[in-house]
């Protein structure tokens, strides 16, 4: 049966079903809706904006429900721009409980044509499931209040861009609110008034601090590069990549290169023409473009090993493909984690590209080699994890 949520930001007791508000609905006898709530998780739900890979209510609506779509859309915006002039906090109250119960009634009827609309004329994701785990994890990440110090940022007033980024943290709101369609790799976005956890200044992030006792990151060591080696059928080193490449690298050029040197130099012709040559064989054969391109690329689209199809020509096909495979495989291990982490008092915090933040209770300690074992075992192999730790997210430090 076809229903629609009535408030999103708080645990549900509200739905819209058949013309009628229900209070305290039995989810087991409903199936099909607009998109993923808390309250559903773990009931067998059809989402239809996971079926539209990320339209729209607007762009979805077909033509015969457009003129009611946007005449009851006009008065629901209206309606939340008198509350905002009134200064009413919505993330702490239910807009639909301030408005006549009509105007909802009518707002979310007209949302379930949509959805059935959607799930009766677009196919279904071939990576639905994943989708909806992925949908779990982002919402379980927006229920959870950062703790933010602005006070952090006092001293630092005197400049321009922190002043910038004080005032913008006082108009957003205080958790993170992710786009799973943001771009047609899969890396994740933000949306308009999240915090921007993704675009933050590194500087500013001591003004983020954890609920429980530290911040634990993890992320992939190299993670695009070990993508690569995956994609190709290679080994993984199982130390440090950059080291791996400087072992290789010093034995066979003039001058011994560094660290950065090494970087620089791989990334530049990783991402370079197809036809111009690392000069270093020994490396380049482990990362070979053009035997990957064949494999994953048909002349019109890339196709990556989790069925992620992007429109690429050649020279945009091989980054296509690296940065989407990249990023499918950190949600998964995101996914894996954040499970793991379901009956402890440790939660995430946050993702940032190929890296998962915890905030990390002194008490789940027990559980870190876990967590750090079940992030790098990928679908393309295990992959070394680099750990780190801090008291607030601006002195995080290696320790692992």
């Amino acid at each position: 049966m076809l229903f629609e949520i009535i408030d999103q930001k708080q645990k549900c007791k509200n739905i819209v079903l058949n013309n009628k508000i229900v209070s305290q609905p039995v989810y087991k006898d409903l199936s099909k809706t607009w998109s993923y709530h808390s309250s559903l998780k773990n009931y067998d739900i059809e989402y239809a904006s996971l079926y539209s890979q990320g339209k729209t209510l607007d762009e979805c609506c077909p033509e015969n429900l457009k003129d009611k779509w946007n005449t009851i859309k006009q008065k629901h915006l209206a309606y939340i721009k008198s509350f905002e002039t009134g200064f009413c906090e919505l993330y702490d109250h239910c807009f639909y409980d301030l408005v006549p119960e009509s105007f909802v009634i009518e707002y979310f009827s007209i949302k379930n044509k949509i959805t059935e609309h959607v799930l009766k004329t677009y196919d279904k994701p071939e990576n639905y499931d994943f989708l909806v785990e992925a949908s779990e994890l982002i919402n379980d990440i927006k229920e959870r209040r950062l703790v933010i110090n602005r006070e952090k940022l006092t001293n630092r007033l005197h400049r321009t861009q922190a002043r910038s980024f004080y005032t913008k943290i006082f108009s957003c709101n205080s958790y993170i609110d992710y786009n799973l369609f943001g771009t047609t790799t899969g890396r994740l976005t933000t949306k308009k008034n999240s915090f921007p956890i993704l675009t933050m200044n590194k500087e500013y992030r001591d003004v983020i601090s954890p609920t429980n006792d530290w911040f634990i990151e993890l992320d992939f060591n190299a993670a695009e590069l070990r993508c690569m080696l995956a994609l190709n059928q290679q080994p993984q080193p199982v130390n440090d990549i950059h080291d791996w490449h400087g072992s290789i690298f010093n034995k066979l050029t003039d001058h011994e290169m560094n660290r950065e040197e090494i970087k620089r130099k791989i990334f530049g012709w990783l991402y370079g023409p197809l036809n111009v040559s690392l000069g270093i064989p020994q490396v380049e054969k482990h990362y070979n473009k053009r035997s990957i391109l064949q494999r994953y690329w048909n002349g019109q689209e890339i196709i990556n090993p989790f069925g992620r199809k992007i429109k690429a020509d050649e020279f945009h096909a091989l980054n296509a493909l690296i940065q989407s495979t990249t990023s499918d495989t950190f949600l998964r291990r995101a996914i894996a984690v954040n499970k793991l982490l379901e009956k402890t008092n440790s939660f995430t915090m946050g993702l940032i590209h190929d890296s998962m933040i915890i905030d990390f209770d002194k008490n789940d300690k027990g559980l870190l080699d876990d967590l750090i074992e079940g992030f790098g075992n990928t679908d393309l192999g295990n992959f070394k994890v680099n750990v780190s730790l801090g008291t607030n997210f601006g002195n995080m430090k290696r320790f692992r």
